[in-house]
């Protein structure tokens, strides 16, 4: 209905009247040239820099060899990477929080383990929303559509409540319960909705449920997958019951949304809001528009791989973020040696290259010289053949120094958070 569409602008021009501004910029550069885009960066980056300068004790110290006004990109790297352990330690001489300037209270998800509170100026939050809605807009979706939402929450009345009222003020129907009935209640509403968006694993199981069922929906523009690994092995039930596949969003609390993907395929980075660069397969994010708390050269904590090389049929010159392969932090314990947490995904990789096998899977460690695969079973995997090819697969990253337990299990009703693909339960001490 209209009004949802007023109802929406006159929320947003009350909780932040800067983003329909950042909106129009981002959908004026969205076709510009690679040359175009990096003059913005370049713009953003000095005024950054200067104001980090000048308002942080640790920037003062940090840039002060820096020369800002003649710098290029390529100087960037001049500047030495700020890891979290770093910011933590010296958030005090980080911070530039002025009163008056509308900050917003935000956290990191604590994926590693490490939540972290600061409070965003309005043209960083302003940023990032901006960004997830010209990413809609390539899909033909206004942010006041009706949609669905799949997220993690409090439970208590009192929040459900709470957060009922905001969902209707913005047009979305969330799901407090993953259940096959919530998902029976929740067909008529898909078909009135435009899109869906949340945890990739919840969407899934959802899709699962449907194609069992012989239900399909042909209204959803776009199905959006955010916070979680979105595996290969989720496309096909998603994309047979609602038509399409599900677009990956990626990004942080502490960078916004770094990556958005274009209905060709490939995930776009915010030129004009972040830069990113990738050193030892670790992305590394300057967010352009952090002024009260400066993320320059931030080490967030992911592996990736980047394309410099693909020309997108869509025709936007962004670069490209080519596949998010890991978190950083926890390590796989062999009998006698250590691996970083990528020989996971090189192992799956492998899998599907090899042997044409998609698996979605959650990896735990608890203890040394072991790791427990549990492996979703959609119904139609060949148990037998999975786990042999998995265990050889593995093999060729961990040798005989881990044991490999394989488990299939079916998704967990209930489910209210976002799924990780690998925690260990061992003590740092105790290896």
């Amino acid at each position: 209905m209209r009004y949802h569409k007023y109802l929406y602008l006159a929320g947003e021009k009350f909780k932040n009247p800067h983003l329909q501004t950042h909106l129009d910029a981002l959908m004026k550069s969205d076709k510009a040239s690679l040359k175009e885009l990096e003059a913005i960066q370049l713009e953003r980056l000095k005024k950054l820099l200067h104001h980090a300068k000048n308002s942080t004790l640790f920037y003062k110290e940090r840039l002060k060899d820096i020369d800002i006004d003649t710098m290029t990109l390529a100087d960037l790297k001049k500047i030495p990477v700020l890891t979290k352990s770093e910011l933590k330690a010296n958030a005090d001489d980080l911070r530039n929080e002025p009163e008056g300037q509308g900050l917003i209270k935000a956290e990191t998800s604590g994926t590693t383990g490490d939540v972290f509170l600061f409070n965003k100026n309005i043209h960083w939050d302003a940023s990032f929303r901006a960004a997830q809605y010209r990413g809609y807009s390539w899909y033909g979706v206004e942010p006041w559509a009706k949609s669905l939402y799949f997220w993690g929450f409090k439970k208590a009345f009192k929040d459900k409540l709470k957060i009922r009222v905001l969902d209707f003020l913005l047009n979305r129907y969330r799901f407090f319960d993953y259940t096959n009935e919530e998902f029976e209640r929740a067909a008529d509403r898909i078909r009135e909705s435009t899109y869906i968006a949340g945890y990739s694993s919840s969407i899934h199981m959802m899709a699962e449920y449907f194609k069992k069922k012989g239900y399909k929906f042909d209204n959803i523009k776009m199905v959006k997958g955010t916070a979680e690994k979105v595996y290969d092995s989720y496309h096909k039930s998603v994309k047979e019951v609602f038509g399409r596949k599900i677009t990956s969003e990626y990004g942080s609390a502490e960078a916004g949304v770094i990556a958005y993907e274009c209905p060709e395929g490939h995930m776009h980075i915010v030129m004009e809001n972040v830069i990113i660069e990738e050193i030892d397969n670790k992305i590394i994010v300057t967010n352009l528009w952090a002024y009260s708390l400066p993320y320059i050269r931030f080490e967030l904590g992911d592996y990736v791989v980047l394309d410099n090389e693909t020309k997108c049929a869509c025709g936007r010159k962004h670069k490209i973020i080519k596949e998010v392969t890991g978190r950083i932090g926890r390590k796989i314990y062999g009998k006698e040696g250590v691996y970083s947490t990528i020989n996971i995904n090189h192992t799956f990789k492998n899998l599907s290259f090899k042997h044409n096998i998609e698996l979605a899977y959650a990896a735990k460690q608890y203890e040394k010289g072991k790791m427990v695969f549990d492996i979703i079973d959609d119904g139609e995997l060949n148990q037998t053949e999975a786990r042999e090819k998995l265990i050889a697969s593995a093999y060729e990253y961990f040798k005989d120094d881990v044991d490999i337990e394989v488990n299939f299990v079916t998704y967990s009703e209930g489910k209210t958070k976002k799924q990780k693909d690998f925690e260990s339960f061992i003590k740092e001490e105790e290896a």
